[in-house]
């Protein structure tokens, strides 16, 4: 009788429970759970990261933070670089004060200031709440690397930290490229090292004169292991420039150039090269690995220092900064054995993150793979960039 009953009183609530009341209180649930855990410092930086997360990889098909945030402002800025004003632009959220802050830095060749691509980051990066500057430089348009962009790094840094809108203590910074390799040497710099709380090195190089034996030798190597490397063109340019821009004599720079953009060198004049020039000839015309030290030590004396000061190598002691490695494993334009010897340089309590990737194809999550290893490589992405995202938080 009384399990009679008891089945009597259960069967009636059991079917005023329809599949659209169970929906509704499971989505409340999910609600609840949702604003629960992102008013938790942890929780609130997992999603973030996770609304963050399509706006980086292409063709999403939604994107959250729109829905949530306000239009960020975009301002064109200019602060004092020491030799007179330099650009940027600043992305701020749409409203209060004390965000965190990143100073982000593209490189040679960057991308213009409206490519969709910089806008749409400087604009995700707001959206969550988060202050971006992103400082403009002629000598990076013209493939140049100038040893003078670490300045300009430093003060456009400083000018961050002061804005009236930015929390100092939340503050680092990101490069991309060779923007990554000058942004750490910017970082190592007494006058901000301390502020620096970290900075995302994505695809930069760590010691110049390696990178410059893998460009002119088509190898890479990485703990005595040689292996072939095919860099791009970009890369090959680049450190072509930086080569002959070296030589004193610019008759020399001259022919040298000629010879980069395939004109033969005359028997007389290459004779007549000085000891630098023809050091350079040598090295353009992709020697042996086992000759290019010896060809880096003919080099003048002006390009070898230039070539230590735009290398995070130089004062990597001096570093204070959390650091966060990224780089693409199939990288063509700097090779993946750069940030694995950067990650040997430094102590492991200060790797916050190093992260190789296989969908990445130098700076765009664009190679094609498999899903199921696009969906781990979006993982390993989230992971790497929660960790960033904490920092700033």
């Amino acid at each position: 009788m009384a399990t009679h009953q008891q089945k009597g009183f259960e069967q009636p609530i059991l079917r005023s429970f329809s599949a659209r009341t169970v929906l509704l209180y499971l989505s409340a649930f999910a609600f609840a759970m949702a604003l629960l855990a992102i008013a938790s410092p942890p929780g609130r930086t997992a999603f973030l990261t996770l609304s963050f997360l399509p706006e980086v990889l292409p063709n999403a098909p939604l994107r959250p933070l729109t829905w949530v945030t306000g239009d960020p402002v975009r301002q064109a800025v200019e602060y004092s670089n020491g030799a007179g004003y330099a650009d940027a632009d600043l992305y701020l959220p749409s409203e209060g004060r004390n965000h965190g802050a990143i100073l982000l830095f593209l490189g040679v060749n960057p991308a213009g200031r409206d490519d969709p691509r910089v806008v749409g980051l400087g604009n995700a990066l707001a959206r969550s709440g988060i202050v971006a500057m992103i400082p403009w430089s002629d000598t990076m348009t013209q493939k140049r690397i100038d040893v003078d962009e670490i300045d300009n790094l430093v003060n456009a840094y400083q000018f961050l930290l002061e804005h009236e809108r930015v929390d100092p203590e939340r503050a680092g910074m990101a490069g991309f490229c060779v923007g990554a390799s000058l942004a750490m040497v910017a970082a190592q710099n007494d006058s901000i090292s301390e502020n620096v709380r970290f900075i995302n090195f994505f695809g930069g190089y760590y010691r110049a004169t390696d990178l410059v034996a893998s460009a002119t030798t088509n190898t890479q190597t990485y703990k005595g292991h040689t292996q072939a490397w095919t860099p791009n063109e970009l890369t090959r340019a680049v450190v072509a420039a930086q080569l002959i821009e070296g030589v004193a004599r610019q008759f020399e720079r001259d022919i040298l150039t000629g010879f980069f953009q395939g004109l033969a060198i005359p028997e007389e004049a290459r004779l007549s090269l000085s000891k630098n020039a023809r050091a350079v000839h040598g090295l353009l015309s992709e020697p042996e690995p086992v000759e290019v030290s010896a060809l880096v030590s003919d080099l003048h004396s002006d390009t070898l220092k230039s070539l230590e000061m735009i290398s995070p190598s130089s004062r990597i002691s001096d570093l204070k900064a959390k650091v966060f490695i990224m780089h693409d494993r199939q990288d063509s334009l700097v090779p993946s054995d750069e940030s694995r010897r950067l990650a040997d340089a430094l102590a492991p309590e200060q790797i916050s993150r190093y992260t190789e990737f296989a969908f990445f194809q130098h700076l765009d999550p664009t190679r094609p793979v498999g899903k199921l290893t696009f969906v781990k490589e979006a993982a390993k992405l989230y992971w790497h960039l929660y960790g960033v995202f904490r920092e700033l938080s």
